[in-house]
């Protein structure tokens, strides 16, 4: 992990590299979704930043380690942080280094907003502000998501198993997203729910 593959040189950029470097299944998706053109969209900032916490957390758990929510981030902001005093930088990247993350390599790998939005506009053909449908885009986004858990899931699970922590033989995991309906209490599953827009009681009068 972090360093180039020959699957990886094909990629279109570094937010391509980088992603199947990682792991990073369903990123276009979830970055062409959370930058659409609707009021809840998100910068390009706020996406790269992101996409670095995600690259550090798989770091992490390629090393071993399970990071908390928020725990990446913080990490990131001790590493590269100008208001982050010299000494407090040294002891993190040294906390990293003796659990076997490569602190050198991940922020190498990391990305600026430019890159992201470079990504965006060039390599995936996004237009922010007309690119298709928002329920498209946003259940683009709940399926990365999906995909993401189910992901973090298999690789902690491995992790334990590996580690002597977790006795299991072979595996797997599944992610199953039901929406409950509160007027008939029907359970859809969510991509069907999308594709139906809805559910059948709200249209059977």
């Amino acid at each position: 992990m972090g360093e180039s593959s020959d699957d990886d040189s094909s990629a279109c950029c570094k937010v391509g590299r980088t992603a199947a470097s990682y792991g990073l299944d369903g990123i276009d998706e979830e970055l062409s979704a959370r930058w659409g053109g609707d009021d809840d969209s998100v910068g390009v900032r706020e996406l790269a930043a992101s996409l670095n916490r995600q690259v550090l957390a798989a770091a992490m758990r390629e090393a071993g380690l399970s990071p908390l929510d928020g725990e990446p981030e913080n990490l990131l902001r001790l590493l590269t942080d100008d208001d982050v005093p010299g000494s407090r930088r040294l002891d993190t990247r040294r906390r990293l280094e003796r659990e076997g993350v490569d602190v050198d390599a991940v922020l190498s790998d990391t990305v600026s907003h430019q890159t992201v939005y470079n990504h965006l506009r060039d390599c995936l053909g996004v237009s922010k502000g007309s690119d298709g449908d928002r329920l498209e885009r946003r259940g683009s986004t709940l399926h990365a998501l999906r995909n993401r858990t189910e992901t973090v899931t298999r690789e902690t699970l491995t992790s334990l198993r590996e580690g002597g922590e977790l006795d299991i033989d072979g595996f797997d995991v599944i992610v199953d997203v039901r929406v409950v309906c509160e007027s008939c209490g029907r359970s859809h599953e969510l991509g069907t729910l999308l594709e139906d827009r809805g559910c059948d009681c709200t249209t059977s009068y």
